[in-house]
C-alpha cells in the first residue's frame, strides 16, 4: 500500500513523528469506492462480494498496520451512496431505482460493504481494546442530505456543478469535468451536492464533515468521545 510505505519512509526520517503516532488522530478515508463504480462501468465479471471482500480486507489490513506501530485513535470512514452518483445514475436502467430516486441495487452494494467494514472494525476493537477505533458513516450522512437538500442548503442534488450542460445529470461519461469540451463549472457549485459525477462538491464534503464532527448520529463512537478519550489518555 504506498500510502502506508510512505508513512513509514516518513517514521523513519523522523524520530519525534515516530513518537507522536501514540497520540496522533488517524483518518481513514473511503476505500473501494471507485472499484465499485468502475466494475459497474466495465460492466465486469467480478462480483460486488468479491469487490467487498478485497476492498475490506485492504483497510483492516491497514489499520492493522497502524495499530502496531502504536496509534490508538483512529476514525474508519466508511462508503458514501455510490448509488446518488451521476456516474452510476447515468449508466444505471430507469426502473433502478430506490425510494430516494438514487441507483437501488448501487446503493444495496454500498450498504453491504459497509455493514461489513463495521462487522471488521468490531473485530478490531475486540483484539485492541486499548484503541479507539471510531466508524464516521458517510452513507447515513449522504442519505440524510439527499432526503432533504434544502435543509442542508442545497438546490441540485443530481445534477454535476461541472460537466456538459446536457441530459439529467448534465454528465457525459466521455466529456467529464476537465476534458476539453467541459471547462466551465456552474455559477454556485455550494448549492450543488455532485462536483463531476464521480466526486462532491467542497461544499458537500464541508456538510458531512459538520456531521461526522458534530452529530453522534454519524460516528460512532461520536467524535466527542473520541476526544474525551483521548484527552484521558486511553
Amino acid at each position: 500500500m504506498t500510502e502506508l510505505a510512505w508513512f513509514d519512509a516518513h517514521l523513519r526520517r523522523s524520530p519525534a513523528a515516530a513518537r507522536a503516532v501514540g497520540d496522533a488522530l488517524f483518518w481513514v478515508g473511503e476505500i473501494g469506492a471507485n472499484d465499485y463504480a468502475y466494475s459497474f462501468m466495465a460492466a465486469t465479471t467480478i462480483h460486488p462480494e468479491q469487490i467487498r471482500t478485497m476492498a475490506v480486507d485492504r483497510v483492516t489490513t491497514f489499520i492493522e498496520a497502524l495499530l502496531k506501530k502504536g496509534a490508538k485513535y483512529i476514525i474508519v470512514q466508511g462508503l458514501p451512496l455510490t448509488g446518488c452518483l451521476p456516474l452510476t445514475m447515468t449508466l444505471a436502467r430507469p426502473e433502478d431505482r430506490d425510494n430516494i430516486s438514487c441507483v437501488a441495487s448501487v446503493n444495496e452494494q454500498s450498504h453491504a460493504h459497509n455493514r461489513h467494514l463495521q462487522a471488521s472494525l468490531q473485530r478490531l476493537r475486540q483484539k485492541h481494546p486499548a484503541a479507539v477505533i471510531a466508524y464516521a458513516d458517510y452513507s447515513a450522512a449522504h442519505l440524510a442530505v439527499m432526503r432533504s437538500p434544502a435543509r442542508y442548503g442545497f438546490t441540485e442534488p443530481f445534477k454535476t456543478c461541472c460537466g456538459t450542460g446536457g441530459g439529467p445529470y448534465n454528465f457525459e461519461i466521455f466529456s467529464t469535468c476537465g476534458s476539453p469540451e467541459v471547462t466551465i463549472a456552474c455559477a454556485q457549485p455550494a448549492k450543488y451536492v455532485n462536483w463531476d459525477g464521480v466526486h462532491m462538491t467542497e461544499e458537500m464534503y464541508k456538510v458531512v464533515a459538520g456531521m461526522f464532527f458534530q452529530d453522534g448520529r454519524y460516528c460512532r463512537p461520536p467524535f466527542s468521545t473520541v476526544l474525551a478519550r483521548k484527552k484521558r489518555g486511553h
